[in-house]
């Protein structure tokens, strides 16, 4: 019998360990983890959102349920602000009542002058088309390559790539670039499950690396790492999850001793990032969720690009919410970062709908001042 996920974290001694240690490995002083520029973040202000957006909130729309950010520096210079966001959401006809929990089947573009507050217009650059992908496009991870956008994208049978050179107009592969694994030959611990929300970044190499969503047995969720030289072919990284759910404390009292993400991680976010020492870091930051079925948003990392992740013991927003972010999408720039996530807000007929909410970090960041 081929051992559940769940079995794999005792197999998975570092990975528990370093959910007790917040330190990145020694390198002189690397500084803690996270730290000023990489979290924690505190919910963005009124004064700092323009375009009549509500803060926290800079998406709320409960008839199309936009969520689940990607947001794309356009130029690739981090000392201008102007970004375009990419998002799932549900287009229902007019005579439909809208449904919170349908599958998104289209992904939408709105811009942002500053960063943050996002136009009130929209594009829709992506629905689905294909059989494979199975009436749903979600998931969105855009990212700048050769002066395209590259939308990767989660669907029915995997994850798939689209590329526009204008950021509307968009060009989809014919097949998904990360499919399932056969479960009886090379499924190995992801014993099948079809890989979903992709997270991908750009290496200074021009290599592409990819995180990715796996299910589990329970409601757990793990997440797999692969890499790719074309950004198409990608080739799966290790035997195990690159990050799995962190192990409760042993003989911890009843109630205490539980991880923030003891159950499932998922939705990861990779971000590229430098040590106090002038290392390249990559960060990966990810929803994990417990027992109860709370998430925050958690932050594991590493130095250099390749090797083990290194958990951060705390979240790095939502610890105290009852509001369950996931999703999280993180733009660097200059002096400060900006987190996006979606998570729950208000009721439609008793049932709970998705906005997207943006922190910042440093807490004491100023911002620039916001587009009108």
């Amino acid at each position: 019998m081929r051992p559940s996920p769940r079995s794999l974290l005792p197999a998975l001694a570092l990975a528990g360990a370093l959910a007790s240690c917040a330190t990145l490995p020694s390198e002189g002083d690397e500084g803690s983890l996270p730290n000023a520029d990489a979290g924690p973040f505190r919910e963005i202000a009124g004064e700092e959102l323009g375009n009549s957006r509500t803060a926290p909130h800079v998406m709320a729309d409960d008839e199309r349920f936009v969520r689940d950010a990607s947001v794309v520096d356009l130029d690739g210079d981090p000392s201008t602000l102007a970004a375009a966001g990419f998002f799932a959401a549900s287009l229902q006809p007019e005579d439909v009542t809208p449904d919170p929990v349908a599958p998104p089947n289209a992904i939408v573009r709105y811009d942002a002058a500053d960063g943050r507050s996002f136009e009130r217009s929209s594009a829709t650059v992506l629905a689905p088309e294909l059989p494979w992908e199975g009436g749903t496009v979600a998931s969105p991870s855009a990212l700048l390559v050769r002066g395209e956008i590259w939308l990767y994208y989660a669907a029915a049978g995997g994850i798939g790539l689209a590329r526009s050179a204008d950021g509307i107009a968009f060009a989809r592969e014919p097949a998904p670039v990360l499919a399932p694994l056969d479960p009886g030959a090379d499924g190995g611990w992801e014993r099948g499950a079809i890989p979903t929300s992709p997270g991908v970044v750009r290496l200074p190499d021009g290599s592409l690396r990819m995180f990715y969503e796996v299910a589990g047995d329970a409601g757990a969720s793990f997440l797999g790492e692969a890499r790719s030289d074309d950004g198409l072919v990608w080739e799966r990284i290790g035997g195990g999850p690159a990050l799995a759910p962190a192990p409760t404390t042993a003989g911890a009292p009843e109630g205490e001793g539980e991880p923030f993400d003891s159950v499932a991680v998922a939705d990861p976010a990779p971000v590229l990032a430098v040590s106090a020492t002038g290392r390249p870091l990559l960060r990966v930051y990810y929803a994990g969720r417990d027992s109860a079925g709370q998430s925050a948003i958690g932050l594991a990392a590493r130095l250099g690009h390749d090797g083990a992740l290194q958990r951060a013991v705390a979240p790095v927003f939502g610890a105290a919410s009852t509001l369950s972010p996931r999703a999280p999408a993180v733009v660097v720039y200059p002096g400060f970062s900006l987190l996006f996530v979606t998570q729950a807000a208000g009721t439609r007929d008793g049932q709970g709908y998705p906005v997207v909410a943006a922190g910042v970090a440093p807490a004491d960041a100023a911002l620039p001042p916001p587009a009108p």
